[in-house]
């Protein structure tokens, strides 16, 4: 039962951080958000030592639990991290992925009415699948840290003009040339796609700290 009430709480705060519902830089009040959710403090606790590990929060000591904000510095490790290990991911997708699960995916991409929310969903889902192809549980668990922050660059990015239509035309490359099974190709569409969104998401940064 703890355990649940844990993972309760850990998805709920998670969920509200990604969401920027709790803002960059404020504090989380244990109290109130275990009386939210209609458990005690003990699971908000456990889930919040959880969130610390993810980068997401940061336990002051005499000062509160505080949502971590962005910074140039995390965006440089996010992008340089994200440039050495999807483009490798997308050369093994193109060897391993499934192909009804990247035409599902597409076909999101291509929809005009999704709306930010479904084309934010599908992108993050893109991108976890194909890490998901190396097989690798390391690089899965690091990366589900790494696209946690990226969501949230990419909500606040959802505001700038054209961002979605740019991206969706990369989206939609990097999807043909796995379907393809172009593992060359793959690779250069996912790497081009990442330089194009470095600059987005120091744009994102600041329109997230200045919420």
């Amino acid at each position: 039962m703890s355990e649940s009430l844990k993972t309760k709480a850990y998805e709920q705060i998670k969920s509200r951080i990604l969401r920027c519902e709790y803002e960059p830089m404020s504090f989380l009040d244990v109290g109130a958000i275990a009386n939210e959710l209609g458990i005690s403090r003990t699971p908000v606790r456990d889930a919040v030592s959880l969130l610390e590990q993810e980068e997401l929060v940061q336990v002051l000591p005499r000062h509160g639990i505080m949502v971590l904000g962005i910074s140039a510095d995390l965006i440089n490790d996010i992008i340089n991290t994200r440039k050495i290990v999807e483009p490798f991911a997308a050369r093994t997708a193109a060897l391993k992925a499934d192909e009804e699960i990247m035409n599902g995916i597409r076909e999101v991409f291509c929809d005009p009415r999704a709306d930010i929310s479904a084309l934010l969903e599908m992108d993050q889902k893109l991108h976890r699948y194909i890490v998901s192809c190396t097989e690798n549980t390391y690089i899965i668990r690091m990366m589900d840290s790494i696209f946690s922050n990226s969501y949230r660059l990419m909500l606040s990015g959802s505001r700038m003009p054209g961002v979605f239509e740019i991206s969706n035309r990369e989206h939609i490359d990097i999807i043909d040339a796995i379907i393809e099974r172009n593992p060359d190709r793959a690779e250069k569409r996912m790497l081009n796609h990442l330089s194009h969104s470095e600059q987005t998401s120091y744009e994102a940064a600041g329109i997230l700290m200045r919420k």
